[in-house]
């Protein structure tokens, strides 16, 4: 059971994501909170998985610094900024912070329920729907792996990276393996490797660090099925 609190000044918005969340038995949500004072509070005695932060919440002063507050009261709570914008600064505020994602308020609730999943596992989630530079901007500044992805991206084998760049596409293990000619157990074992090698936990990661390689990098990562 992953432990949520909710903090947003519009109680509505609150109590969607408290009702709508906890439906599949997966999530509980175990607090709110409708501004800084209370989030701190609720945060550093709940002490919770997974914190959804609204951007603009009442009496804050200075986002990063109540994100890295946060981190710092609950070492285990892992935080994921809701905005109602595409926004690299608000990208940028987060992850100076601490935070582990980013994801719109016009999303899908599947999407957040995602979100929630990733970042509870130790990985990142960045909404797919903002803008490259916003991948980028949580990419380098969250992740701090830009070197070790370099070096792994450089020692995935052709097949792994024309698997990499099937999970860059949003593609299932079983399309994969479709397009690839090889069976779902084998792509399942190239993640392993590609993970392992990429230094990464999921797919949202191992996109993001397709996504930011660099030029050099890209000619030697063609598109599944080219070539």
């Amino acid at each position: 059971m992953i432990r949520i609190v909710v903090a947003d000044d519009h109680e509505m918005f609150r109590e969607m994501l408290s009702i709508a969340l906890p439906r599949g038995g997966e999530f509980q949500i175990v607090g709110e909170a409708a501004d800084a004072e209370d989030v701190r509070s609720v945060v550093h005695r709940l002490q919770p998985n997974v914190l959804l932060l609204d951007y603009k919440m009442p009496l804050v002063k200075g986002f990063a610094k109540l994100v890295g507050e946060l981190r710092d009261s609950s070492e285990r709570t892992y935080v994921v900024v809701l905005s109602g914008t595409a926004s690299s600064d608000v990208a940028r505020q987060a992850a100076d912070g601490g935070a582990s994602g980013y994801i719109l308020k016009s999303t899908q609730l599947s999407a957040v329920a995602d979100a929630v999943r990733t970042v509870a596992a130790g990985g990142i989630w960045v909404d797919p729907s903002l803008p490259r530079k916003v991948f980028d901007v949580f990419q380098r500044r969250a992740h701090g792996s830009e070197g070790r992805a370099d070096s792994g991206l450089a020692a995935l084998t052709r097949r792994e990276r024309e698997v990499l760049a099937c999970v860059a596409q949003g593609i299932s293990n079983h399309e994969i393996a479709e397009r690839l000619c090889i069976s779902e157990p084998t792509v399942k074992t190239h993640l392993t490797r590609i993970f392992a090698k990429l230094s990464v936990k999921n797919r949202i990661s191992a996109a993001l660090a397709f996504y930011n390689r660099d030029q050099g990098n890209s000619a030697d990562l063609p598109l599944a099925g080219s070539g």
